[in-house]
């Protein structure tokens, strides 16, 4: 059976050029090698994968990133410019200096990488996708009728899902457009960040979208309004999450990962999203800010059947209330702690 390839060549083919470069690590006092590049062809196997890179790119490109001002401020940006140099003129020499900018980013973490620069003409829009294949080995097998012949490859390049990297930029402007784009960089949530570091915010100079305080803010309103309605099984869950919270201070998460970091249930996950005004937002990707996540959810409290509530910093709950389970059968519990008397208040009605 012959399969139907992705693209054929034709007048409404969106793809007009695609260039790809050998990148070798350049950074951390490596030797910058040179930038070796070739233009491919709009057909074949080759045309096909890299046509369907091309379409999915507004569904994998699933993070907002925005080119960061310079240090002064201004409204400049370094790559963005070599962005627009390649827009303006897509071949060779526009989409190596691109190369080179990644391999000057690039250490021996993340190795050798084969990127690809693919432009297309959507309408009036000017579409580009820049990716990147991480180096790989693989073991290559020939088989006949006789024989089988097995090699050992060492420089394979693959789509591969843990470190594939890509970002897609699609406006109508060559002056004022090209600001925000959308990517994809399977290390984000890696525990050592750095790894994903270069390729948005050294390779590209760009920050995500959504600002720390901002999607911390929104994550923790969500999650505290998802503790307030969930029954209490899910109120330990979800209550347990908040106290991980911290933990991942400064690092790059999603609503939607914060659930997969933490191995939450899907039902706890589920408390989560429809907490949020826009379930869209779950998805977004921002930096943790564990002072913001304190402001919204600083104390936790337990009210127990005979009246009793109990409260404290969410942090410091467990350590001033010491907890014992009476009956388990009943769900009885009994609560105790110690400290001397600083302020008494009385509380009108809920």
């Amino acid at each position: 059976m012959q399969k139907t390839p992705l693209f054929e060549q034709g007048d409404d083919v969106p793809i007009q050029h695609i260039q790809t470069f050998l990148v070798h690590p350049g950074k951390g006092g490596r030797e910058k090698l040179d930038i070796n590049g070739a233009k491919l062809d709009l057909s074949g196997n080759m045309f096909n994968l890299l046509g369907g890179i091309y379409s999915k790119s507004d569904e994998e490109c699933n993070i907002p990133i925005t080119f960061k001002p310079n240090a002064e401020g201004q409204q400049k940006n370094e790559c963005r410019d070599l962005l627009l140099g390649y827009l303006k003129n897509p071949g060779l020499d526009t989409g190596r200096s691109l190369a080179t900018r990644l391999r000057d980013h690039t250490d021996g973490r993340s190795g050798m990488g084969l990127l690809f620069v693919i432009y297309g003409k959507e309408g009036g829009d000017h579409k580009v996708v820049i990716s990147r294949f991480p180096t790989d080995s693989a073991i290559y097998v020939d088989e006949d009728k006789k024989q089988l012949t097995v090699a050992f490859l060492e420089r394979v390049f693959m789509k591969n899902k843990f470190s594939y990297k890509a970002v897609a930029y699609q406006d109508s402007s060559l002056q004022g457009g090209f600001w925000s784009g959308k990517a994809v960089d399977k290390q984000i949530n890696d525990p050592s960040a750095q790894l994903s570091d270069y390729w948005i915010a050294n390779f590209l100079l760009s920050r995500f979208t959504t600002t720390g305080p901002a999607g911390t803010q929104r994550l923790a309103v969500a999650l505290r309004d998802a503790v307030n309605k969930a029954p209490i099984e899910l109120k330990q869950e979800l209550v347990a999450a908040a106290n991980l919270a911290p933990g991942m201070a400064g690092k790059p998460i999603s609503i939607n990962s914060f659930g997969e970091q933490l191995h939450l249930s899907a039902a706890a996950r589920e408390a989560i999203t429809s907490s949020l005004r826009n379930p869209n937002t779950a998805q977004e990707t921002f930096s943790f800010d564990v002072s913001e996540f304190r402001n919204f959810i600083a104390y936790k409290s337990v009210e127990l059947d005979n009246g009793a509530m109990l409260m404290a910093g969410t942090e410091k709950f467990d350590e001033v209330f010491h907890q014992r389970v009476v009956d388990k059968i009943k769900d009885e519990v009994e609560f105790s702690t110690k400290g001397k008397v600083i302020d008494e208040k009385f509380r009108k009605q809920r």
